[in-house]
């Protein structure tokens, strides 16, 4: 069977594009997943996980909030639409997200959950391997994320008590009166840090020690100004910028989009407050910003962790456990081998056009699209649920052959080239060894 598009992931980015191909052609798509359910990265689902971003930036809202897959649609047909609104939520659970997710995953017919993607190779048009058929596609959509990123130093020591965070509920974990260490001081390693000094007294950890190269555990910057830099008109001008220009931005506006959320932080800071004044046994707490793990060593049935600052010797942590919040990397996937070579990359990603095509040396009119896979080319809000359904509409208008249509909304109240000045101050500096 040839389909005029199929989609390899059926994650958040595939998902809308999927949503947004039901609606307004209703047929010649599929996308496949090897989730049989959805579940957005459930390794780390914690309870208390709350979105960063507002419900407004679901799978449809921002570019069609007339279409029946939007969240608040969702809770209507749910019958919790009310009950939501009396809550006054100040940001929606990822647990309740991921039940939203679930309902589009299940009501849309373009989607086969339970097929895993092995191999795609082209031979005039794409072929689609999976272990219950092979599809003719003219038109490819690749959205599976990202893979876990596990630093140099730590390489070789993963195991059962050395673990990427994205893995934390789904082992058995026991921390029992062990010794913890979580490293990386972003969102999921505020995550797990909560979760641990919120377990009950008899199964909390003997010691928790929290390292981050961050100089302090630092905010996600929510401010209006900032959300400026997620809109669909400044996606368009990062990728005009030039390659250093929007590397010294990224750097610069890192916590725009890698902070923690301050209801995150705050209580964290409560929980440390129970433990240190109204608590008889507490956990030995161990806060360290400001440093970078330099070494990594197994010591006995846990590791050693050798801590600098600014490349001096700060101390060595000994952990019984180790957990990685490292964030992810772009990887392209096994899937593509067959064709890995013809397609061309620059800084580990893949090349991509305006319409979010990776450049290949194949025909023009089968095309290669990626998803979630270009922070580099495309600024901050590419791996944000931000730009989400803008992008997917973008795709959608490529695939179809009309001009990407213009958003409705204001182009931003920051002048362009305020913004794209923003970076040209950093570039000197550096040209000047500062």
């Amino acid at each position: 069977m040839e389909f005029s598009c199929v989609g390899v992931g059926a994650g958040p980015s595939n998902l809308s594009l999927a949503c947004q191909i039901h609606e307004q052609i209703g047929q010649g798509a599929l996308f496949l997943d090897r989730q049989v359910d959805f579940r957005w990265h459930p390794g780390i689902a914690f309870d208390s996980s709350e979105l960063q971003v507002s419900h407004f930036k679901d799978l449809v809202t921002l570019v069609n909030p007339r279409s029946a897959y939007t969240f608040v649609n969702y809770l209507y047909e749910n019958g919790r639409l009310y009950h939501f609104l009396n809550a006054q939520f100040g940001a929606v659970f990822r647990a309740e997200f991921e039940q939203y997710l679930n309902w589009a995953f299940h009501r849309n017919p373009l989607v086969r959950g339970g097929e895993t993607v092995h191999e795609i190779r082209f031979d005039g048009e794409f072929r689609v391997r999976t272990e219950n058929a092979v599809l003719g596609a003219r038109n490819l959509v690749v959205g599976i994320g990202k893979q876990a990123r596990i630093p140099p130093q730590f390489e070789g020591w993963t195991g059962r008590n050395l673990f990427h965070s994205s893995v934390v509920l789904h082992i058995d974990l026991d921390v029992r009166r062990k010794h913890v260490c979580v490293v990386g001081g972003g969102q999921s390693g505020a995550e797990v840090m909560l979760h641990l000094v919120g377990l009950p007294k008899e199964r909390r950890p003997r010691s928790i020690t929290w390292v981050s190269q961050r100089e302090n555990y630092l905010p996600l910057d929510n401010s209006p100004f900032t959300n400026e830099l997620f809109m669909p008109c400044f996606s368009d001008r990062f990728a005009k910028m030039s390659q250093l220009q929007r590397k010294l931005f990224l750097e610069r506006f890192v916590l725009a989009s890698d902070g923690i959320s301050e209801s995150t932080l705050r209580a964290i800071y409560q929980a440390l407050y129970r433990h240190a004044f109204l608590e008889p046994n507490p956990c030995d707490i161990t806060l360290r910003p400001g440093c970078n793990v330099s070494r990594c060593i197994n010591a006995g049935a846990g590791h050693r962790l050798t801590l600098q600052r600014a490349r001096h010797y700060v101390g060595d942590v000994m952990a019984d456990i180790v957990i990685l919040a490292t964030g992810y990397q772009n990887a392209v996937p096994d899937f593509l081998e067959p064709i890995a070579d013809r397609l061309e990359q620059v800084d580990n990603e893949l090349a991509i056009g305006e319409d979010f095509s990776v450049h290949w040396d194949g025909p023009p009119d089968s095309r290669i699209f990626i998803q979630n896979a270009s922070l580099g080319q495309r600024g901050l809000a590419d791996p944000n649920l931000s730009l989400l359904a803008w992008r997917a509409r973008r795709i959608l208008d490529s695939l179809l052959g009309r001009a990407p249509r213009a958003t409705p909304e204001h182009r931003g109240f920051i002048s362009p080239t305020s913004i794209e000045s923003w970076s040209d101050p950093l570039a000197e500096e550096m040209g000047s060894g500062i």
